[in-house]
């Protein structure tokens, strides 16, 4: 079975980051996979080295007619028996490229609608009628959608968890320069070493479905309470496009003295950063997944994430609720959190290595695999 993911830019972000796993691990796939993207991006070149075959069919100048024709003589001249869009516009794209073909169409949404016009409401809704599966990230998402567009449930609507390849967690990496600045133990990263300051950090970009405001806002009633004595990374970039998001974040820090802070950016190299971790908070306004979390949760550390639907799903499989969930919206109840994490490291290391296991098993990028070959295998 041949199939192509259609992609749009290549740049760093969830549905990126999940692709790419599942690229560098085709050969463990029992089907066949090629990759067609519009738009270049910072993951250009880690997707390159996969050794996945890989084709750019750019839409120039609006002149569709060009790019269907184009994409078509791809899927024809690689013998695809399926297409997998990874956004709405790609499905409609696949649709009318593969007329006449036979060509099957999957696609999967990895976000919510919100904050999208009416058109594209409408466009969304027509991609989920021509469609043969759609896929969703978490039954919260599934839910949702379902609710959100009066759709009745049947075999056509999947939930495929994502998938992460955990062992670039288990690798052995050199501590990442943004930690040595702050540590006058740099060489020792050694978890169970508790004579340095705790290191804990948040991952994700400054975009709508975070909301790192309330984390900042913790480490503000932690500060007042007179805990101070640990170092928190922000790891994601500015978006350019919502630049308030992460501007607020930092004034407030700039504001109330939060010198503990640090704002390191986009970052390639997260698996190094988890590994010289102590513990992860995440906040988030409207996840569907939460790739960043799950994997906090493999690397075996202590994870504080609000209780959005789907981080109670996917906690839920760590059966780490009672110790993982903080309210949302609620930045006293983060604070009272790491206070309570801050006075018992102990109880939460041993907490998250008992989740480790259940969390890879759940998760883990053989286990997208079957899925998805259960999908293909419905609609070949």
């Amino acid at each position: 079975m041949n199939v192509a993911y259609l992609l749009g830019s290549l740049n760093r972000g969830g549905t990126e980051t999940l692709i790419l796993d599942v690229f560098r691990n085709a050969s463990k796939a029992d089907f066949n996979i090629i990759g067609i993207y519009r738009r270049d991006g910072a993951y250009k070149g880690d997707f390159l080295a996969t050794g996945v075959p890989f084709f750019k069919c750019s839409v120039k100048s609006n002149r569709f007619i060009s790019y269907f024709r184009s994409l078509r003589k791809i899927l024809l001249q690689n013998n695809i028996q399926i297409v997998h869009a990874q956004q709405y516009i790609d499905c409609l794209y696949a649709k009318i490229a593969t007329i006449g073909t036979g060509i099957k169409i999957a696609e999967t949404f990895h976000g919510y609608d919100f904050d999208t016009s009416r058109l594209s409401k409408r466009l969304i809704n027509l991609s989920m009628f021509i469609a043969d599966r759609v896929c969703f990230v978490s039954q919260c998402e599934k839910d949702y959608y379902l609710r959100a567009y009066n759709k009745k449930d049947s075999a056509k609507y999947q939930v495929v968890y994502n998938g992460v390849a955990f062992d670039k967690l288990d690798q052995k990496y050199a501590e990442p320069e943004i930690f040595k600045i702050d540590s006058a133990t740099a060489e020792n990263s050694d978890h169970a070493d508790m004579n340095k300051r705790p290191r804990i950090a948040m991952v994700g970009n400054f975009v709508s479905g975070r909301s790192q405001n309330f984390p900042v806002e913790a480490i503000d009633i932690l500060r007042q309470r007179g805990i101070k004595e640990f170092d928190f990374y922000f790891v994601g970039r500015r978006n350019d496009k919502e630049p308030w998001r992460y501007d607020d974040c930092v004034n407030y820090c700039l504001e109330h003295n939060l010198q503990n802070v640090r704002f390191v950016g986009g970052r390639s190299d997260v698996p190094a950063i988890l590994q010289h971790l102590d513990a992860f908070v995440y906040s988030t306004d409207h996840d569907t997944f939460g790739i960043a979390v799950v994997e906090a949760m493999a690397a075996g550390l202590p994870v504080f994430v609000n209780d959005w639907g789907v981080m109670r799903e996917v906690v839920n499989r760590g059966r780490q609720i009672d110790y993982s969930l903080w309210e949302t919206g609620n930045p006293e109840s983060l604070a009272d959190m790491l206070s309570d994490y801050f006075a018992v490291p102990d109880k939460y290391r041993q907490l998250a290595l008992s989740a480790k296991p259940n969390i890879r098993k759940a998760f883990c990028i053989e286990q997208h695999l079957k899925r998805l070959k259960e999908i293909y295998n419905s609609i070949a």
